[in-house]
């Protein structure tokens, strides 16, 4: 009993102080990441369109995660633990828009393979227009994949807590564990493979060839392309 109310205690510390400054940075922070992918000469990048979209998917997640947390800690009073259709609603929305965001940035990885692609066709996907598509599709995507949660999810009593139970808790935990390892793998594989295409596309620069105009110009696109991955 002693641990635990050591831990609820600890608990409420970092709701009640950390996380509002948690908030504030991350705002800032995702809020800069807009203005910079935003900027003139990168807002026909497809990459940066993937970029500014998760950043706009983390704020509206931290808004919807976060503050509703945060006030409930300074108020003694957690509504979702009142009100059905208001914790149906907040779990999902959460969920979906943390999905968007992975998402979007599974996409980056991929896009920024297409560019390093000695294939036409898979470079050609690698295209403001196609990147905004693409964003779009996501966002349908995972406004449909978790509508279960708007019918399982409600308040379990006598605790009042917002969640799922029985054997809808055991089937959502595994849920969560695929779509949550999804991007995660397509993030790691993507990127394995940019970084051994631009070790290909450098491989055919040789070193010791006499310096010309197609040399300098190879060189600057691959170096150009390596900013982008990092």
């Amino acid at each position: 009993m002693a641990l635990a109310g050591n831990l609820n205690s600890i608990q409420a510390v970092l709701t009640y102080y950390i996380l509002p400054i948690c908030f504030i940075f991350g705002i800032i922070g995702n809020l800069l990441n807009i203005v910079v992918f935003c900027r003139k000469h990168l807002r026909t990048n497809s990459c940066s369109v993937y970029f500014t979209s998760t950043s706009i998917f983390n704020c509206l997640v931290m808004c919807f995660g976060i503050i509703p947390t945060v006030v409930a800690s300074y108020l003694s009073y957690d509504y979702t633990s009142y009100s059905i259709p208001y914790c149906k609603f907040r779990l999902y929305i959460v969920h979906a828009l943390l999905m968007m965001s992975r998402s979007s940035v599974a996409l980056a990885c991929i896009d920024r393979f297409a560019l390093c692609s000695s294939n036409v066709h898979i470079r050609a996907l690698n295209q403001c227009h196609i990147a905004i598509r693409l964003v779009v599709m996501v966002c349908f995507v995972w406004l449909l994949i978790p509508i279960h949660m708007l019918v399982q999810v409600t308040i379990q009593m006598p605790a009042r807590r917002c969640g799922a139970s029985g054997s809808y808790s055991t089937i959502y935990g595994i849920y969560s564990a695929i779509v949550t390892a999804i991007p995660l793998m397509i993030m790691v594989i993507f990127s394995s493979m940019t970084i051994r295409g631009l070790q290909h596309v450098r491989s055919r620069v040789h070193p010791n060839a006499p310096t010309n105009s197609s040399n300098v110009q190879t060189t600057a696109r691959i170096k150009k392309n390596e900013m982008f991955n990092l």
